[in-house]
């Protein structure tokens, strides 16, 4: 251990994708030497029109348990019908609006039953340039990457249901592994020049890891309704 050395430089993500997580995981050491490349993804407002790099969309779906079948069988897991319909309205946009070609574009979740529901809604699509999107959990990711990821927290409830001071209890059956910071560290550093994630900012800020990552994008101007992504016309 004495004798280790830290890979300190990084050549697969844009600067601004690389710096939470080099904050957050690698004491802020992390370099990065990638080629400065723009980022298709953006924020709309009635009044501008900013293009990111990161994304945080707030979306208040509804959570549900299904069961979904596995390599080890039938398992319980969650899904949210409304986090599945933007991430797949997000990606066409990209392939159709950026002209991002659909093998550079993943979409990325915890849990098996929204992997699922994705890829069914991406299968009954009408549109032939959508069926070559990765979908897949975060976990089987690692070590691989993709120029657009976008992500889907799925785990959402009523503000109501929210604790003042969340115990250990309500953190567990609300957010789970989900909260895992080597979970989030591999999901937000997949992509090379756009990162969009798509989750309940109000449960997800009952997360510890997620409070710092939802800190430091609300400093960027990167925390927005999922109703505001958009993607930039791209002329090739």
């Amino acid at each position: 251990m004495d004798r280790a050395l830290l890979l300190d430089t990084q050549y697969r993500m844009h600067e601004e994708i690389c710096k939470f997580p080099s904050e957050a995981y690698y004491l802020g050491r992390l370099i990065t030497k990638v080629d400065e490349r723009t980022s298709v993804l953006q924020i709309e407002t009635e009044r501008t029109r900013q293009s990111k790099h990161i994304l945080f969309g707030d979306i208040r779906g509804d959570e549900i348990s299904l069961v979904v079948s596995t390599a080890r069988g039938n398992e319980n897991s969650k899904a949210n019908f409304a986090e599945v319909k933007k991430a797949v309205e997000i990606c066409r946009q990209l392939v159709s609006v950026g002209r991002v070609r659909q093998e550079d574009i993943a979409i990325l979740s915890p849990y098996n039953a929204q992997v699922a529901q994705i890829r069914d809604r991406l299968r009954k699509s009408t549109d032939p340039q959508m069926e070559r999107i990765t979908v897949t959990t975060i976990t089987k990711s690692q070590g691989s990457e993709w120029r657009y990821v976008i992500l889907s927290m799925v785990r959402s409830c009523p503000s109501n249901e929210i604790e003042p001071q969340p115990s250990r209890e309500w953190l567990s059956n609300h957010i789970g592994f989900v909260g895992d910071e080597n979970q989030i560290n591999v999901g937000i550093t997949r992509a090379q020049d756009g990162l969009c994630i798509l989750g309940n900012q109000e449960v997800l800020n009952c997360s510890t890891a997620w409070k710092k990552l939802l800190k430091h994008y609300s400093g960027q101007g990167c925390v927005v309704s999922a109703d505001q992504i958009t993607v930039v016309h791209n002329v090739r």
